[in-house]
């Protein structure tokens, strides 16, 4: 039998890593072509990788919670000898026929790189070695913890995750205490307990530090009179139908990318143009117990607002339940965040790379507008755009703004909107 390392390939739209989320395999687990190895969590989804080839899994390249680049080795199976197997031999030899993610032809991989030891040096740069499994190494990390100054109370001295709560709590600080010893001084503070980010949460906080850190947005407000949009729903659940104040927006949304096309639009500082799309893909930011997740509805310009509102459900349904699949959670050209599900206000939502708009609404409810001269208590909320200012200077995305408000208002162009 020959060893071959699968490779962690490319699992869409040019990440670079993904994060271990649960081992379907075991060590000396036989496993058929294409059947799941692991379950990884990358910036857009939480997917399955199935096997390349039939054999036996001899290891497994890092633990649970691992942070794995992109063409790092993900796991190492033995295959059949050619001479035992014929069908093993076909399998190793030709492009492996997968579903779902899986290896690229490898020609088309990346380039190997070097296979980690279970206990690598302590900073990666020649300093002493240590003794650390890649879950506790990745819990160093995320804690700010040098494997190489934490003394291991493991089996041949081994490095554990306690160990590194305890070197990062400090000398006198029991993670788990209500207070500690504080400085000479005589001061203390109260015990501090850290939770690792990891899966969605890790990604979701990576790409929101990216997007302040290169994109220059700015947010607009404007008030929004809802009383044509409550009236529009109701006319619509009276004919038997369905259709939220979000499925209304975004379809509204999806007219006005029309005649504001720089609102559906990409910068791309590589190559310093402009990218506008010709259709309009509107991601929902959607609360899910693992973090943010931002499902799409494709093509929201060509869809009624019926379509709108089931695709809506089903999306947000799989996003928290764990089935949503990586390729409904791509192409998206502007967002829409619903900051009235929990009751707020407004916000400022942060564009979602690489977009170059986020529309944020907020909670429908009771105002005090004025109406022709006279205050009336209707129904408002605010609307708050976050655009990329290399693509809309302020009076280009606050005209954008006020025309979707217009439409949103305009009891005749809503009902014009296609169903």
């Amino acid at each position: 039998m020959g060893a071959r390392d699968f490779l962690l390939p490319d699992l869409g739209e040019g990440l670079e890593d993904a994060e271990i989320g649960r081992w379907l395999v075991a060590e000396g687990d036989a496993v058929a072509l294409n059947q799941p190895l692991v379950e990884v969590t990358t910036a857009k989804a939480t997917v399955e990788v199935p096997s390349p080839w039939a054999g036996v899994v001899e290891r497994l390249h890092g633990a649970e919670g691992d942070v794995v680049a992109v063409g790092a080795p993900l796991v190492t199976i033995l295959l059949p000898d050619p001479a035992e197997s014929p069908a093993g031999d076909r399998a190793a030899a030709a492009p492996p026929l997968l579903v779902g993610y899986g290896a690229a032809p490898e020609e088309e991989r990346s380039p190997r790189a070097p296979v980690e030891s279970p206990a690598p040096a302590g900073d990666g740069g020649g300093g002493p070695r240590v003794a650390a499994t890649p879950a506790v190494r990745a819990f160093a990390k995320q804690m700010g913890v040098d494997l190489a100054g934490v003394a291991g109370t493991g089996g041949g001295g081994r490095i554990t995750r306690e160990d590194v709560e305890a070197a990062a709590a400090g000398p006198g600080l029991a993670v788990t205490g209500t207070l500690a010893a504080g400085s000479a001084a005589g001061a203390s503070r109260p015990a501090e307990e850290r939770t690792p980010v990891r899966g969605v949460r890790r990604l979701v906080a990576e790409s929101m530090t990216r997007s302040v850190r290169e994109i220059p947005q700015v947010t607009t407000f404007l008030t929004l009179d809802a009383s044509a949009l409550i009236a529009l729903r109701e006319e619509i659940a009276a004919g038997g139908g369905r259709a939220g104040p979000l499925a209304v927006v975004v379809r509204a949304l999806a007219a006005v990318c029309r005649e504001h096309p720089l609102l559906n639009a990409s910068f791309d500082a590589e190559r310093a143009e402009i990218v506008t799309y010709r259709g309009v893909n509107v991601g929902i930011a959607t609360d899910t117990d693992r973090g943010l997740m931002v499902p799409v509805v494709e093509g929201a310009d060509a869809m009624g607002i019926a379509a709108i509102e089931s695709e809506i459900a089903e999306l947000s349904s799989a996003a928290r339940d764990g089935t949503i699949r990586a390729e409904q959670m791509r192409g998206g050209t502007i967002t829409v965040s619903n900051v009235g599900t929990f009751g707020a206000e407004s916000g400022t939502p942060i564009v979602n790379p690489p977009e170059g708009a986020i529309l944020a609404l907020g909670v429908i409810e009771p105002r005090a507008l004025v109406v022709e001269g006279r205050i009336e208590a209707r129904p408002a909320c605010t609307l708050s755009l976050s655009f990329d200012h290399r693509l809309l200077d302020g009076a280009q995305a606050g005209r954008a703004l006020s025309a979707l408000r217009s439409l949103l208002q305009d009891p005749v162009a809503l009902r014009a909107l296609p169903r």
